[in-house]
């Protein structure tokens, strides 16, 4: 131990101006970020202490790796970030992968869409080069002050290859970046993809053509309410629900007491995908049709948007990271906070912490929209109440996995019945006139019914019925269909109350989607027809099949 130790007192010494360089480099590769913020109002990044610390390695053993490789890895992120930042300032949110193909495609257009703006974004040029070039610069001036180390170079190679490689492995939707997360993360997953799988990939082109689904139609009520808050779970099958299911175990006894209460209103829910990354984006823009992608990138119906074009401050805090922000519309959002924020907290409180978030919000002057967004009823389902030992209240009968993956899952909801219940308490107390408090959940989870099939993203009816409810105070109590209600027709409702009537086009009101996994690729997907109550399968198809087939209706 004392010669490590004593080695290691010679070392730093040595080291200390590369130990500074880490520094410097964690510090200039976030600073684009703060100064986007300060320019544009609208861009809101997330502090992660996570990743500084790994750019602080990463530029440590940059530092070690000599000149030459510093300066050609410092021109590569330079030319990166001038991309990403300028896409920023223009489009007011990250490029992924899809984007970087249409840039390279239409460089001679975008280029010259961006030189006529650059009045407007002086600062992107500087915010994207300067810090490279202060680094070059320091890496020059303290040359011989540096240490030197091959090992440094290995890194080097190692830390660029991670994301390269795992793209080799995992799907474009991996690879999407959340708007609150840092330029540069974004920029390095963006660029790995697009490197790896390149623009002769399915997954780089676009797989519905523009313009093929007519646009939405927006009409902007005479009223709108003053407080709306929805609240989105997670992995919450409603048949595991007693309010929704009586044969079910006693899972929701503060739901059950608003049965007979006039101002509530419940039904089952067909979610929109079945998948967290997939339903939050098109529950959020309010996309119907499958690959209609577009929606997804001008907003044009996203809720928050439209309650803040309606005068709503609007909010989401969420028990889950900054990923599942992507595509939901963040620029639009006043306060945001995911569990980066406090990560030990969340993981220790869960739901709770939300609630007592909830409980700090002043919400009796001017228009609030609230989203609060649940991580619990998530597998490992036992973690979900572990801070909650009175919530370990049904036990398995035997040792089977059906059995303790059945019981823990019920625990899991009684726990998030317990929150919506003091939620709702709250929501009451307020008493703010015309407000509304709506529950679902992204989608529904299996349970080793019928086939033994556990988890989600999967399209079987498991997954796919979802809780809604709805407490009204002082408003107009709407007409439920019969039989259920889909996602789409919960965001219909949600934009209602924000004060706007959206009327699509493309589809009749019985039929409704449920899509699959990866929104930006060809996936299959569930087209449902409601009749009389009930829901009628009425295709099963891919994406990009589907979308030829209608595309030769329309020519025809």
């Amino acid at each position: 131990m004392n010669k490590i130790f004593s080695r290691i007192t010679v070392l730093v010494p040595k080291l200390k101006y590369n130990l500074f360089m880490g520094v410097l480099f964690a510090i200039l590769a976030v600073l684009p970020d703060y100064l986007f913020m300060a320019f544009l109002p609208n861009i809101t990044y997330l502090t992660d202490i996570v990743f500084l610390l790994v750019m602080f390695i990463f530029g440590f053993f940059l530092s070690l790796s000599g000149l030459a490789v510093y300066t050609a890895c410092c021109l590569t992120f330079m030319f990166m970030q001038t991309v990403q930042l300028g896409h920023i300032a223009y489009f007011s949110r990250p490029i992924n992968p899809l984007d970087i193909g249409k840039v390279f495609g239409e460089f001679e257009d975008i280029y010259s869409a961006g030189m006529s703006d650059l009045d407007d974004f002086w600062f992107v040029p500087a915010a994207a080069i300067l810090p490279f070039l202060i680094l070059i610069f320091m890496e020059f001036k303290w040359r011989k002050k540096l240490y030197f180390s091959f090992i440094g170079i290995l890194a080097v190679i190692i830390f660029l290859g991670i994301k390269p490689e795992r793209a080799t492995r995992r799907g474009l939707h991996s690879f999407l970046p959340p708007e609150t997360r840092y330029s540069i993360h974004n920029s390095i997953n963006s660029f790995s993809f697009y490197l790896v799988r390149g623009a002769d990939s399915k997954n780089i082109h676009d797989i519905v053509p523009r313009n093929f689904y007519l646009p939405y139609k927006t009409d902007k009520l005479l009223e709108s309410s003053q407080l709306v808050v929805l609240v989105m779970g997670e992995s919450t099958n409603a048949d595991k629900m007693h309010l929704f299911n009586s044969e079910a175990s006693q899972t929701t006894p503060q739901l059950d007491k608003l049965k007979n209460d006039s101002n509530f209103a419940y039904s089952t829910a067909i979610s929109g995908a079945v998948s967290t990354h997939s339903s939050l984006p098109i529950f959020f823009n309010m996309m119907k049709e499958p690959g209609n992608i577009i929606k997804l990138e001008n907003n044009d119906t996203n809720l928050f948007k439209m309650a803040k074009e309606n005068g709503f401050k609007t909010y989401f805090y969420s028990a889950y990271d900054m990923k599942q922000t992507n595509l939901i519309g963040v620029r639009y959002i006043d306060e945001i906070v995911t569990s980066e924020h406090n990560p030990r907290k969340f993981k220790r409180r869960k739901e709770d912490l939300l609630l007592e978030m909830f409980k700090k919000l002043d919400l009796k002057n001017g228009k609030n929209f609230v989203v609060l967004n649940f991580k619990s009823v998530h597998s490992p389902y036992e973690e979900n109440y572990a801070h909650h030992p009175e919530f370990d209240v049904f036990k398995p009968k035997d040792d089977s996995r059906f059995a303790e993956e059945n019981a823990a899952y019920e625990n899991a909801v009684l726990y998030i019945d317990s929150i919506l219940g003091q939620l709702l308490t709250e929501f009451k107390r307020l008493n703010v006139p015309n407000s509304q408090f709506i529950f679902t959940s992204d989608h529904g989870e299996m349970l080793g019914v019928p086939d033994g099939r556990y988890g989600h993203n999967q399209l079987v009816m498991e997954d796919m019925r979802v809780p809604f409810l709805l407490y009204n105070i002082g408003g107009k109590m709407p007409v439920l269909p019969e039989g259920v209600i889909s996602h789409y027709e919960i965001a219909e409702l949600a934009a209602q109350y924000l004060g706007y009537k959206v009327r699509n086009p493309n589809y009749g009101d019985d039929v409704f989607f449920v899509h699959g996994n990866n929104l930006f690729e060809d996936y299959q997907f569930i087209e449902y027809k409601r009749q009389k109550g009930q829901l009628q399968e009425m295709l099963k198809d891919e994406v990009e099949d589907f979308v030829k087939m209608q595309n030769k209706e329309v020519a025809e």
